[in-house]
């Protein structure tokens, strides 16, 4: 994400004296106080954003891709139930 905010000269001026005295560029120096000062993540809400990312970087409409992707998930399942059953256990999907 981008995020453009306007500095006051002062602002700018210790922004840049900061970022040089730690040897980054001014706009790391800005993310890493930025991200000092935000609240903790709620438990599993970095897992979420992961999983969101990835869902939105492999997103497909290709059918092919698509029915693909499902076949793999149906061997999946498949392969589990049928160790499971091997050790006598109930199937994770009926």
């Amino acid at each position: 994400m981008t995020v453009s905010i306007e500095l006051t000269p002062e602002e700018e001026a210790r922004l840049q004296a900061a970022a040089q005295e730690q040897g980054l560029d001014p706009a790391e120096c800005a993310r890493r106080v930025l991200g000092e000062h935000l609240p903790p993540l709620k438990p599993g809400e970095a897992t979420r954003a992961l999983f969101a990312a990835w869902a939105a970087e492999y997103a497909t409409d290709d059918p092919k891709e698509i029915a693909r992707r499902n076949h793999e998930w149906e061997e999946l399942k498949a392969q589990m139930n049928s160790t499971r059953a091997e050790l006598g256990a109930e199937p994770l999907f009926p």
